[in-house]
């Protein structure tokens, strides 16, 4: 049966017990950190701020432990990044999702709108009236550019219509 562990609190310990535990806990630490680094082939470095010191607990020492830290930041990959950057390119790509949505939405509305129009309904509000002719404009573009591309094909096949006509 598992040994249930008694909560402390700073209250409950004098100062010497206080630092006592520290210095186990912080061994311990330090132990599973070198057998992390052992099993794992990876570099650790421990940098502990203790307050009623002036100087900081480092494992394996101070200057392993900056040279680690330094190492981490000097790859760009790794660089630390704020909330803020890491927010600002899903939003951007949310908010011009929500865009496209809108878009498609409204297209679908101004196409309702058309097929009521012609079954005999009446416009009474500006934003159908303007929404149809939206409609009407982009229709008229995507006309033209077909027209455009079957006049090419047309053009295209009369060329070679009359280049095999002299190898008959």
């Amino acid at each position: 049966m598992p040994r249930k562990r008694a909560r402390l609190t700073t209250s409950d310990l004098d100062e010497e017990k206080r630092k006592k535990m520290l210095n186990e806990k912080l061994a311990s630490l330090c132990k599973k950190a070198h057998e992390l680094s052992i099993l794992c082939d990876v570099k650790v470095g421990i940098i502990c701020s203790i307050p009623e010191k002036t100087d900081v607990f480092a494992w394996p020492s101070l200057i392993e432990a900056q040279n680690i830290v330094n190492d981490y930041l000097a790859f760009p990959e790794h660089k630390l990044v704020t909330n803020n950057d890491y927010l600002k390119p899903i939003v951007k790509n949310r908010e011009k999702y929500i865009r496209k949505l809108e878009e498609i939405t409204e297209e679908k509305e101004m196409k309702n709108l058309f097929n009521e129009l012609f079954e005999g309904k009446e416009l009474f509000n500006v934003r159908e009236i303007k929404g149809l002719l939206k409609l009407i404009a982009t229709k008229r573009v995507q006309f033209e550019q077909r027209k455009i591309q079957l006049n090419e094909v047309v053009a295209n096949d009369n060329n070679v219509g009359e280049e095999n006509v002299g190898h008959l």
